[in-house]
């Protein structure tokens, strides 16, 4: 009876191995989009190389992840429809906060996430006003460019967004940053007031703030787009409305742990 018992404890014990190691892998993927080799992820995850190629043949014979000679491993379909799922369920659970603040401030309001290198729109709500802003749901945007996807920048390190962007710092207008060294200075002031800013930087005439929820469903931004014709009346108010709909999201969703504080992100 007692070897029973030792016997099922060593199975429960690697039993949660795998899941932990299956876990990391799987994180390692999603912080990689364009994919990795099986030493890149051995690498990641310190573990030996041969423990990763079990676990990724599991993983891909169930579709969790796609293993390509090719374009090396990445997440797979049945993954992604998990995962687009979560998306929908974070749009209901956030749009009546959406609505409250582009009542508030009455402008459009957007909630957007991560999309390779690019900020991509899930949900927007349009402002009743004449003159307004109306950003295509799917629509991708630059990271950099965008206060949405400066805040969402802002929660990783200054290394990881060097690894994120690379060297992808298209002008779209002569007011768009467009070096890492003043993009960091950016991205650390955000993680200072706990908004990003940007005017006239994507498209003319357009100004933005955004506040970014790093939550257990995910992490997105939540944008104000208005006309810069308003911008510099509106931007105290707009402010203090979003800084208050971040706190409120993340007492409803919940906060994810280790976020990136001022001052933390190494250079």
């Amino acid at each position: 009876m007692e070897k029973e018992r030792e016997s099922a404890a060593e199975d429960r014990a690697g039993g949660i191995q795998v899941i932990a190691r299956t876990a990391k892998i799987l994180n390692a993927l999603g912080d990689t989009p364009d994919g990795m080799s099986l030493a890149e992820i051995a690498k990641a995850v310190d573990l030996p190389r041969s423990t990763v190629q079990r676990i990724v043949s599991a993983l891909s014979q169930e579709n969790i992840i796609q293993a390509d000679r090719s374009d090396g491993v990445r997440l797979g379909p049945a993954l992604l429809r998990l995962v687009a799922r979560v998306h929908t369920d974070v749009v209901s659970i956030v749009t009546p906060y959406l609505e409250q603040l582009s009542r508030e401030v009455d402008e459009t309001v957007t909630l957007a996430r991560i999309n390779g290198r690019g900020l991509a729109f899930v949900h927007v709500v349009v402002a009743e006003h004449i003159l307004r802003v109306m950003p295509p749901v799917g629509g991708d945007l630059p990271m950099h460019s965008t206060s949405g996807g400066r805040a969402l920048l802002a929660m990783h390190s200054d290394s990881e967004v060097k690894a994120l962007l690379g060297q992808h710092y298209k002008r779209l207008t002569d007011r768009t940053v467009h070096s890492i060294t003043e993009l960091l200075a950016i991205v650390e002031e955000t993680r200072k007031r706990g908004y990003a800013w940007e005017s006239d930087e994507t498209v003319h005439g357009v100004s933005s703030l955004a506040f970014a929820i790093d939550t257990i469903l995910g992490r997105y931004a939540v944008s104000i787009v208005l006309p810069t014709a308003r911008a510099a009346e509106k931007r105290a108010r707009v402010a203090e409305c979003a800084l208050r709909t971040k706190e409120a999201l993340a007492a409803e969703i919940g906060r994810a742990s280790n976020p990136i504080e001022p001052g933390d992100s190494p250079r």
